[in-house]
């Protein structure tokens, strides 16, 4: 009598543990289908900040370099007007252009490491967001399984004590008529 009843319950919960299951299931292919794509694209093919981006930035850089340059030959220039003193401008651009070359080189540098470190940071963000999809939604769906499994086990024991409590009765059924 008690093992049908606790039959019945354990069957109950491990439909309902299977219809969670199946449910963690459609939701993680749902998710899985909107995500993942662009998870996969971090990771595979980063954009970083973008060739656009990339260009302009080193273009502001050759600009400022080339600003530098053009304000130092200026000054050269004034100053050479001022003085009676020619020789001393071509060397001051030269050291002008050199510093400026310098600069505009160490600038597209950091632009490139900056682009870099953007593109691993991407990397590891995709590998992070795929890594929690499918962490997260078959952990749920493996645990809704496992739920089921539980039930289904309890299930099998009340059957087997439904049968114990039937054959304990004919048992003691048995013992009475014999010892009558």
């Amino acid at each position: 009598m008690f093992g049908n009843n606790a039959k019945g319950q354990a069957s109950q919960n491990a439909t309902t543990a299977q219809g969670w299951g199946n449910t963690y299931n459609a939701d993680a292919s749902s998710t899985l289908g909107e995500v993942q794509p662009f998870l996969q694209q971090e990771l595979l093919d980063p954009q970083g900040l973008g060739t656009s981006t990339v260009n302009q930035m080193k273009t502001q850089g050759g600009e400022a370099a080339a600003g530098a340059v053009g304000q130092a030959k200026e000054a050269g220039m004034l100053n050479a007007s001022r003085t009676g003193n020619t020789a001393a401008v071509p060397g001051i651009i030269d050291a002008a252009a050199r510093s400026a070359q310098s600069g505009e080189t160490s600038a597209a540098n950091n632009v490139d490491i900056q682009n870099a470190e953007l593109k691993n940071a991407q990397q590891q963000a995709g590998a992070s967001g795929l890594e929690g999809v499918y962490g997260k939604e078959l952990g749920a769906s493996l645990q809704s399984l496992g739920l089921s499994n539980q039930a289904a086990q309890v299930e099998n024991t009340a059957a087997q004590g439904g049968f114990q409590d039937v054959m304990g009765i004919v048992n003691a059924a048995g013992n009475a008529v014999a010892a009558a």
